[in-house]
């Protein structure tokens, strides 16, 4: 995983199989150069890459519910894209 490039973890929640727990322990005790920031009583966290504004991680607990309540795999591979980046940006990367 490559904070600082244009690597994306999207979380796919998969009801009644530890999901709340497991999206819960990325964004509040995952080790990398820049972890998530999260704030007592926040709901969401905010997860950038290094000296930008830009996000790594896509889940319920960084980007909220961006791509509807319970986003199953087809949703998940078409709407990221549009939710992280621009238009612009979003062109010039390689398919994730």
């Amino acid at each position: 995983f490559n904070i600082k490039g244009g690597d994306l973890i999207v979380f796919l929640h998969i009801q009644k199989t530890g999901g709340t727990t497991f999206g819960r322990h990325l964004v509040r005790n995952i080790q990398l150069e820049q972890p998530c920031e999260c704030r007592a009583g926040q709901k969401k966290c905010t997860c950038h890459r290094p000296g930008k504004r830009e996000t790594w991680l896509f889940s319920r607990f960084s980007t909220g519910w961006s791509c509807g309540l319970h986003a199953d795999w087809t949703e998940l591979t078409n709407c990221p894209p549009s939710v992280v980046g621009s238009k612009k940006e979003v062109r010039l990367r390689p398919s994730r």
